[in-house]
């Protein structure tokens, strides 16, 4: 993983870094994060479907992570709501994350943040995170 100082240090104050750290891989500046799932993070193992904790765990790493850098912290942003919407089974392949960076305010930040597996155009997962921002 290759990870610029401020994003290095975010990605070890979470808690979810340590039980996915080794499945994630980030590239192009932080504009693509990938998640290649072990069998563990299998939520239904009668269709082999990825738990859906764990996608919104890694959705939520790269969206604080992309915030993160954007505020040049070296801390995770504070979660203050989460909507994710699943569109599709996700299978025990490679999920890559697309997480933008929708708005900076005083006090909240909003990331959108789309996920897919396979071809890009096709959105297996979609999510806005909330984040607080102490003011400065």
């Amino acid at each position: 993983m290759t990870l610029d100082p401020h994003s290095a240090a975010c990605m070890m104050t979470s808690g979810f870094s340590a039980k996915l750290g080794g499945m994630i891989d980030v590239a192009e500046a932080g504009a693509m994060w990938t998640l290649s799932p072990t069998p563990e993070l299998i939520g239904n193992p009668i269709v082999q479907a990825l738990h859906g904790g764990a996608v919104t765990a890694f959705l939520e790493l790269a969206s604080g992570i992309e915030l993160a850098r954007r505020l040049e912290r070296d801390d995770l942003p504070r979660l203050v709501s989460v909507n994710i919407q699943f569109l599709a089974s996700m299978r025990l392949d490679q999920l890559i994350a697309f997480p933008r960076v929708i708005r900076v305010g005083r006090r909240v930040a909003v990331v959108h943040t789309k996920a897919s597996q396979g071809h890009p155009a096709t959105v297996v997962c979609a999510a806005q995170f909330e984040f607080f921002i102490a003011p400065s």
